[in-house]
């Protein structure tokens, strides 16, 4: 996957560098207007298509500096705009205008550049001085109160989480170039849809501006365009039935009500085949390969287990549940293997089926992920947005090859359940319960299990946290929120609040498959905690992640960045912070350890907090101890298993005593706490 780079973000800037471009083109005559493509020209073939969202056209330079001069001449503004560069790609306008003094939408644009005379996935970098990419030591010690998440200066983000650099100084826009096309290197398929359309005839008006027309693509592009994305998670149910409605409006496919009939993608000239094949290409850069991480040669278990091992607890085995959805005698996938062992199906086997047993093979495939992974773990009850969501799985990151083209094809025919998913799901719970994980047994010596009798009067459980429920609801997202209150035997109006909070945010449903944990331990005077909660200026636990808010109501758990690797918001309060994060990056979940980067974790001393309540020989580290005594935190989905890891090779290395046995995020506490006082 490539950084997008945000050239400019104003239009005077912008015109700077298509004007330069344009320069560099001489006399362009590629063709006479831009072309709209997307939705909106599918709309304009068939009034029955969905509404659009936006105009998506593809343009030369020279087009998209006469579209920017055409919105400054009218009475419409740019409400937003933006040059973002996709290296190895090519170049975009994208942004929004609106006409001014009305109560008019803006128009959404999503303008593809391209030239025969410059090659734009290629610019070349003529400036001084400048690294896009700029990285800051992260410091041995960002426990002061004033420390704040890095931000680089020259990155962006946009509001859908996507990480930009950002390039905005006049030296470095006038330094920017593009290079020449070498005679053998590959066209985009941003030039080769205005090839594709130069004798086109259908053109429809842009709208706010006065005679700047553009071309219509055909629908046969249309639906090539949406097959090259199709792949993709993102916007998979608008996008498949797009493109089912687009190849019907093609007459490759027709609804027979009477049989069913293998349905098919349309037969492709060469030139739209080659478009096809580049545009894929074009977007694996940008958003990695879908499936990428899957590997067949393995065996029936290490597979199933590849991807979400670490996020769902199986009751009973993935071929089990098979066998409670067959449609026949036997599961269908069991005739498709030569070796039963493996999780790889023939091509050839699957060919021999009659077309009625092909569409319940994916059916069968579907309704057992619905169940193992949505309906069985009680993440839905609704099994038909389950089944979809399954099938969505299936055309997407789950298979790859020929068995996921099938599912595509023929979506129409296997979106249909019919079968009763919540009622196997809830005999499976029923009569499969998952096993409980033996806890550690965890003995205290005599001296401090005297010292916790004498705290356990005082303390008090916090049973509920009413503020949790304004945390921000992920799809596949969890987060717990417990804690104890401890008022001092000396003094009944002086007491110390401790909360454990943990944070699980899994992406499933990406090319590269990820997830990422943090925990937080704070331990702090109880009125402080209460002016925290009061103060709604408080930035702490205030973030974005992917896009969305993240808004502590209690503004005490930091923000976790996993791609930086850093927190955000850290004080002496955080007596304990801990950042997890796992993903595939192409490679496979199965791969043990190289899923996981490093573990983050940062101490702080609670000797103040114990001092003030006034227990004899209460220290720091006792109450910290005290406090995993009486909570006993954990991540949930396996998300300790890093953790684990690197406290066993700390043991084995002398580094952590392995006797007595203690919580474990207290061995990972009190190490990084003696190592920072050892510094």
């Amino acid at each position: 996957m490539t950084k997008p780079q945000i050239l400019a973000d104003k239009y005077k800037k912008i015109l700077i560098i298509l004007n330069n471009i344009t320069k560099n083109e001489g006399n362009p005559t590629l063709i006479g207007y831009p072309v709209l493509i997307g939705s909106r020209a599918a709309k304009w073939h068939s009034p029955s298509f969905r509404e659009p969202n936006d105009w998506d056209l593809v343009a030369t330079p020279s087009q998209a500096t006469l579209f920017i001069n055409k919105v400054k001449e009218s009475s419409a503004t740019f409400n937003d705009i933006k040059l973002i560069y996709y290296p190895g790609v090519g170049l975009k306008l994208v942004g929004k205008c609106i006409e001014q003094f009305t109560d008019e939408k803006p128009v959404s644009f999503d303008i593809e550049l391209a030239s025969d005379k410059v090659d734009l996935k290629d610019m070349r970098d003529m400036r001084s001085n400048l690294n896009l990419n700029k990285k800051e030591s992260d410091e041995d010690d960002n426990n002061s109160d004033d420390y704040k998440m890095r931000v680089d200066d020259d990155s962006d983000s946009n509001n859908d989480g996507t990480s930009y650099d950002n390039v905005q100084d006049d030296d470095e826009i006038n330094k920017i170039e593009f290079r020449r096309p070498y005679f053998d290197k590959p066209k985009t398929s941003s030039l080769m849809i205005l090839e594709l359309c130069h004798n086109i005839e259908d053109k429809t008006m842009f709208p706010l501006l006065s005679n700047y027309l553009c071309i219509v693509a055909p629908l046969k592009i249309l639906e090539a365009l949406k097959t090259s994305h199709i792949y993709w998670p993102a916007d998979f149910h608008k996008n498949i039935a797009d493109l089912h409605l687009l190849r019907i409006l093609l007459d490759c496919n027709k609804l027979n009500k009477v049989s069913i009939q293998p349905l098919c993608s349309p037969q492709r000239d060469e030139p739209i085949e080659l478009m096809l094949k580049t545009r894929i290409i074009e977007t694996e850069i940008i958003r990695g390969e879908p499936g990428a991480h899957i590997n067949l040669n393995m065996s029936n278990e290490d597979f199933l287990d590849n991807e979400d091992n670490l996020f769902v607890q199986r009751h009973i085995p993935h071929d089990d549940l098979h066998e409670l959805v067959k449609y026949g005698d036997h599961p269908i996938y069991q005739s498709l293997k030569e070796d039963q062992s493996k999780a790889w199906i023939k091509k050839s086997l699957f060919e021999k089926l009659d077309h009625q047993s092909k569409l319940n093979c994916v059916k069968e495939e579907a309704m057992v992920i619905a169940l193992e992974r949505f309906l069985i773990p009680m993440i839905s009850k609704n099994q038909e947005k389950s089944y979809k969501l399954a099938l969505a799985r299936i055309c997407t990151t789950l298979t790859k090859g020929w068995f996921r083209k099938f599912a595509i094809d023929n979506y129409p025919q296997i979106t249909n359940l019919d079968k009763d998913l919540l009622s196997i799901a809830h005999n499976v719970i029923k009569k499969f319960p998952i096993k409980q994980k033996r806890p550690v047994v965890i003995v205290l010596d005599p001296e401090t299990q005297a010292i916790f009798e004498s705290v356990r009067p005082h303390t008090v459980k916090i049973s509920s946290f009413d503020d949790l429920d304004d945390f921000p609801q992920y799809s596949e997202g969890d987060f717990t929120r417990t804690g104890i209150k401890i008022t001092s035997p000396v003094n009944d109006d002086i007491s110390v609040t401790a909360i454990v909070t943990t944070l699980c945010i899994s992406n499933l449903d990406d090319c590269n498959p990820s997830a990422y944990w943090s925990a937080s331990v704070v331990i702090l005077p109880s009125k402080d905690l209460e002016i925290l909660s009061d103060n709604d200026e408080s930035k702490d636990g205030n973030s974005v992640f992917e896009g969305y808010t993240f808004t502590d109501p209690l503004k005490i758990h930091p923000y976790y960045s996993p791609y930086e690797e850093r927190f955000s918001n850290l004080t002496s309060k955080h007596v304990f912070v801990l950042g997890i994060n796992a993903s595939t990056s192409g490679g496979s979940w199965g791969v043990g350890n190289d899923i996981w980067n490093s573990v983050l974790i940062k101490a702080n001393s609670a000797d103040y907090v114990a001092s003030i309540l006034g227990i004899p020989d209460l220290t720091g580290d006792l109450l910290f101890k005290y406090v995993m005594d009486c909570l006993r935190p954990t991540l949930m989905n396996n998300g300790e298993t890093p953790l684990k890891n690197w406290t066993n090779k700390l043991k084995a290395k002398g580094d952590i005593p392995i006797e007595p046995k203690q919580h474990l995020w207290y061995h990972a506490w009190n190490y990084k706490l003696n190592e920072k006082s050892n510094h």
